[in-house]
């Protein structure tokens, strides 16, 4: 083989080489203890056994080989991420065992998915599910070193090349294996996966149904309902991947072209509009199914790393801050499929089709969303610190970490994004320099070395801290931020432009008072004790000046959540306040914001079971009352996205 080549600008450290701290970590733990760490065994069928027995279920319907693949393969991506960036031993022990199981496996041929000879495997869901099993394996590649798991993931690979040649491919998600190839490629240098990924852009580009080719990528236009929203968002990862192995500037292109198109249906929590599961307009209800934040998040990590520009790090935090953790349950049991900025219920009839999507469930069938939720922070936390070709760091976000380049270690302390000053401090010495990233909301930063001033960085831009680290160096940085208020443009649907509030990384909402029930749910494989499916809805506040009507939630007081903001207010008027408290910081918020609001009686029609849109935009408001608002990563229920009073 020949030498590997890459044109990444950045690239990540090893996976557990970076490892979390403080509430991360707590964060982490609660994953471990929770869906990350026992999703396996709440549903063993779909999420255990597929790459290690390739049996499968009638019910799981058509692809079902390829669906076990897809669920399997994305669990143990994430429940390998979460062994690493924890250093846990039981999930590396249990990573471990499922690995084996999977070479254990393979076929003489190299074959290493789930399907079997009496199966189609020139399926769809034979690339997509295969790639996800096969991206798992090179994960865990890149952890330990193991040289017998590259070998077979690059015999797989080289299985596709021969058996799925020429326009033996498929148009919806096969061409994840775009992703596999290109990554396979950096750890054996075979061109014959390059050139496997070109034939399938050229086919791509002949047979067209979803808008995923290479030349529609490539066009300006995004158009709502061609394709699955998660599997659009994933089109950048694959297009990076491709350009960091071949060079070629066209696959870059694409892959920022479709970011760029992105932008249309990008949501102020950091999702994509994406109500029945397609691309579709924004607004304030529009819904997010959570696979969407956890693709999305990767294919912007890798971003970052192939283009080296900073506004990926933004970007990223954008979304594991507010959207993703505003779709889970705090102890790390259960997630909502779909959720949306304005979620006054989240039930088993509260979602965009008035279905069950909207329950919080450990596993909820289709089980693709619970199994990506497990990504989310520990590829946070792997992404946090990149390096190029000489050597150099670039932090990229920011939270509690330590990291380990080999020659030196940096400890970040910090309790950001609900504070935004950050500690470093150096072990070893290196002639490495360091960059940080100035986030695009930062209005004025300030960088101390050793107590003296660094400079100051400019918004968007990695700012050069230092030429060289030094054992014992201590880096402080703080970021200034600034209340933020801003319209939602939601012209391709009510054309109301509600306003939301931001400050530094966090959105913030207006929490509406949570009742949790346990429910039976519809889970395939019945749940053990202390696991649960649940209706979350509104708590009714009692108003002395309601009928019996209006208690029970059918009028206008006791509804607290039926409130108006004037666009017009001076951002003066609102007040952060840092709350210094020693709970779970998505639980026992670190920061509140209060402002002056006003009380909508009419903002929502009575019998309601799931979040409409307010009809009245501006909307004609009653009594003056004071608004507190909380990160909202912090809360399931909320209004993120404020009716304009009309005063």
């Amino acid at each position: 083989m020949s030498e590997v080549k890459l044109y990444n600008k950045l690239s990540e450290l090893p996976l557990g080489k970076i490892t979390a701290r403080g509430w991360i970590k707590e964060q982490l733990e609660r994953s471990r203890d929770g869906m990350g760490g026992h999703l396996d065994e709440l549903e063993p069928n779909m999420i255990a056994h597929p790459y290690v027995t390739r049996q499968t279920d009638e019910k799981w319907g058509a692809v079902k080989a390829g669906w076990g693949a897809e669920i399997s393969g994305n669990y143990w991506y994430g429940l390998i991420n979460l062994a690493f960036t924890l250093n846990d031993p039981g999930l590396i022990a249990k990573a471990e065992k499922w690995v084996n199981g999977c070479l254990a496996n393979a076929r003489e041929d190299g074959y290493l998915g789930t399907y079997t000879e009496n199966d189609n495997l020139l399926d769809d869901y034979n690339g997509w599910g295969t790639t996800c099993g096969m991206r798992a394996l090179m994960h865990y590649y890149n952890a330990t070193g193991r040289k017998d798991v590259i070998d077979a993931v690059y015999r797989c690979m080289l299985w596709f090349c021969d058996n799925w040649a020429g326009d033996r491919k498929t148009r919806y998600a096969g061409n994840a294996l775009i992703d596999a190839m290109s990554l396979c490629y950096t750890y054996t240098g075979d061109k014959k996966l390059l050139k496997f990924v070109d034939e399938y852009l050229d086919y791509l580009n002949r047979n067209d149904l979803y808008l995923n080719s290479l030349n529609a990528m490539l066009d300006p236009k995004l158009t709502y309902n061609s394709n699955h929203a998660a599997t659009y968002v994933w089109l950048p990862k694959y297009m990076a991947s491709a350009y960091q192995a071949s060079g070629n500037p066209v696959h870059l292109q694409a892959a920022e072209n479709v970011v760029n198109k992105a932008m249309k249906v990008y949501l102020p929590n950091g999702g994509i509009a994406s109500n029945t599961e397609y691309l579709s307009p924004t607004s304030s209800v529009t819904e997010t199914e959570y696979c969407t934040y956890s693709f999305y998040n990767s294919a912007l990590m890798q971003m970052s790393a192939v283009t080296g520009d900073p506004k990926y790090g933004d970007m990223v935090e954008r979304i594991c801050f507010n959207g993703a953790q505003g779709a889970r349950k705090k102890d790390e049991k259960c997630i909502a499929y779909f959720t949306s900025m304005n979620q006054i219920f989240s039930t088993d009839q509260s979602d965009f089709v008035g279905g069950d999507n909207g329950v919080y469930a450990p596993c909820y069938p289709v089980s693709c969303c619970p199994v990506v939720s497990v990504w989310i922070m520990p590829e946070f936390v792997r992404s946090m610190a990149l390096v190029d070709g000489d050597g150099n760091i670039y932090l990229n976000h920011y939270g509690p970490a330590s990291m380990d380049f080999g020659d030196i270690r940096i400890e970040e302390e910090t309790l950001y994004p609900f504070r935004n000053s950050i500690k470093l401090t150096v072990s070893g010495s290196a002639a490495r320099k360091l960059f940080i990233r100035i986030p695009q909301w930062c209005s004025e930063s300030c960088v101390k070395v050793n107590g003296s001033c660094a400079g100051e960085g400019e918004a968007g831009t990695y700012f050069e801290v230092c030429s060289a680290l030094s054992d014992g160096d201590v880096i402080e940085i703080c970021f200034k931020a600034e209340v933020r208020m801003s319209k939602l443009d939601d012209s391709d649907t009510y054309s109301h432009y509600p306003v939301y509030l931001e400050y530094g990384a966090l959105l913030f909402a207006l929490p509406i008072p949570e009742v949790w029930k346990e429910i039976p749910g519809n889970p395939r494989t019945p749940l053990p004790e202390g696991w649960h499916w649940y209706n979350v809805t509104p708590n009714l506040i009692w108003d002395d000046r309601g009928d019996i009507y209006e208690q029970q939630g059918l009028r206008k007081y006791n509804i607290t959540w039926n409130v108006a903001i004037n666009e017009n207010l001076p951002l003066d008027k609102i007040e952060v306040i840092e709350e210094e408290t020693e709970g779970y910081v998505w639980e026992d918020p670190k920061l509140k914001m209060k402002l002056p609001g006003y009380k909508a009686i009419f903002s929502y029609a009575p019998y309601i079971r799931k979040t409409h849109e307010v009809y009245q935009s501006p909307i004609d408001v009653q009594e003056e009352l004071e608004l507190e608002l909380v990160p909202y990563g912090c809360v399931n229920l909320r209004i993120t996205c404020f009716p304009r009073a009309n005063i």
